[in-house]
């Protein structure tokens, strides 16, 4: 019989405990996966985005709409080398829906500071020559069964429409991203369509192109800096910061994260270390008969930290390969405001902490197993 068999077998001597033990186990790395994959967008800022374009807003508020006056002074200043608007219209195109990603943007700029966009050239041309013209990711396309060329009606609670009843859209096209990373494409819509009935003249934010990532925080501060002690005074930073604090709005989800994780494997560090120590109260005439056979001391405290690491270890394995699946295969569908990140790091980690709790928990009837006498052994049992 080989070491692993050896193990295993002594491992499974108490089938449902051990299963049970083991499902538990699984399912607290697949929490782990699954929660830091959220998690760790919010500490380490929204990934694949470009950090050579920075997002001008409102310095109190989000919803705080800026002059289009600002658009001059921030071109001018140097390191910009383009800029375009857009404000947020909070559509919803069905009855029951929540709303979707949909801004009102300027058609002669928008892409020309997103260049890693595509869209078909004849459908750009008509985005910008009819004023009631929309383009859709091919994502939102799919999700309502849209087809180019149908009239999209879209409800604002932000913007209503005084005449009653919908905003009516004509989809003259698709657009995708060549940053695979990036799924936070917006149903876009002319900005001149929207003042046409809200003649305010004002915007969302503003999205710029600077010339050097490394000066962003230096342009970042001129702009504010412009703009100190007006009426509309500005907050400025990169694109993949913007977005993080925006999602963070919900909440510090690390610090929510890190303390159900905590919880949840401080329960698991008590239900294994019970299962190892009831196993181990169980096999102790076993472990002074193989004492008597030969076996030292230390490999027998070996074999018993051993199937400890290896219980933690298998059942890692399964949550992690389940978590990860499930990650990859939600990612794509999840809205932008909802975002998950499969990071290969989270992997290692949970790695490292499945071997740092098989240690632990078999630590003290590894030790227990090698202070063990053989005849005080047998004699209590």
């Amino acid at each position: 019989m080989g070491r692993i068999q050896f193990l295993l077998r002594c491992m499974f001597r108490h089938k449902l405990r051990t299963t049970l033990t083991m499902l538990s186990l699984v399912t607290a790395f697949l929490l782990f996966v699954m929660l830091r994959s959220v998690a760790v967008v919010f500490e380490t800022g929204w990934v694949n985005f470009e950090e050579v374009r920075l997002t001008t807003q409102s310095k109190y508020s989000m919803i705080e709409l800026l002059p289009l006056s600002h658009q001059d002074t921030i071109l001018s200043i140097d390191g910009v080398v383009d800029i375009t608007h857009a404000s947020w219209f909070g559509g919803i195109f069905e009855e029951g829906e929540t709303g979707d990603a949909t801004f009102a943007v300027d058609p002669e700029s928008y892409f020309d500071v997103y260049s890693e966009y595509v869209v078909d050239p004849d459908q750009l041309d008509e985005f910008k020559t009819t004023r009631t013209a929309a383009l859709a990711p091919q994502s939102l396309i799919d999700k309502y069964g849209w087809e180019i060329g149908q009239k999209i009606p879209v409800i604002s609670p932000i913007f209503p429409n005084p005449a009653g009843g919908p905003f009516v859209f004509d989809l003259v096209g698709s657009y995708s991203s060549t940053n695979e990373g990036n799924d936070f494409l917006a149903f876009l819509f002319h900005y001149e369509y929207l003042t046409d009935t809200f003649a305010f003249g004002r915007v969302g934010w503003y999205m710029l192109t600077i010339d050097d990532p490394e000066r962003a925080d230096e342009i970042a501060r001129e702009i504010d800096s412009r703009f100190e002690n007006s009426s509309d005074e500005t907050r400025s930073m990169t694109e993949s910061e913007s977005f993080r604090q925006f999602a963070s709005q919900i909440g510090d989800i690390s610090l929510m994260v890190t303390g159900i994780l905590s919880a949840v494997f401080f329960t698991m560090i008590l239900l294994t270390a019970n299962t190892m120590v009831q196993g181990y109260r169980e096999r102790i005439p076993e472990l002074a008969v193989m004492k008597t056979l030969g076996f030292s001391n230390s490999s027998v405290s070996a074999y018993i930290l051993a199937e400890a690491m290896l219980m933690c270890s298998l059942s890692a394995a399964v949550g992690i390969g389940i978590g990860t699946l499930v990650v990859l295969g939600v990612q794509e569908y999840m809205p932008p405001m909802i975002p998950i990140y499969f990071d290969p790091v989270t992997c290692i980690w949970a790695g490292a902490i499945a071997v740092g709790l098989g240690v632990f928990v078999g630590s003290a009837p590894a030790i227990n197993a090698n202070r063990l006498v053989i005849v005080d052994a047998l004699q209590a049992h």
